[in-house]
């Protein structure tokens, strides 16, 4: 397995056991960004951001994502509402459905 891949399941494992929908968003915003770098590495004229907060915005516009995916990535990377609510109703299915496109890009590699 890819060590980004492990970096991710070894999130996945820790966000499993917390209870906390704060840190799960978080987690989930760490785990799209570990995806979207890895992309960002392997095909080095994309450019994402520095950080994963600004990978998930740069991500979400760009042309050559797919609208449910970019769609995922802009939910990851809205603000709480004002109260506290989060848009992503599932932080981590959206995290995962960029991993797997991720994925299915890389193997097309």
């Amino acid at each position: 397995m890819a060590d980004w891949l492990m970096e991710i399941e070894n999130e996945l494992r820790r966000v499993l056991q917390s209870q906390n929908p704060g840190r799960t968003r978080t987690v989930a915003r760490r785990i799209a960004g570990i995806a979207i770098k890895e992309l960002q590495g392997q095909f080095p004229p994309s450019f994402f951001g520095e950080d994963y907060y600004r990978a998930l915005q740069a991500f979400m516009i760009a042309d050559e994502i797919p609208a449910p995916v970019a769609a995922a990535a802009r939910r990851l990377q809205e603000r709480l509402t004002a109260d506290f609510t989060s848009p992503s109703l599932d932080p981590l299915g959206d995290a995962m459905t960029i991993v797997e496109f991720v994925k299915i890009r890389l193997s097309k590699k």
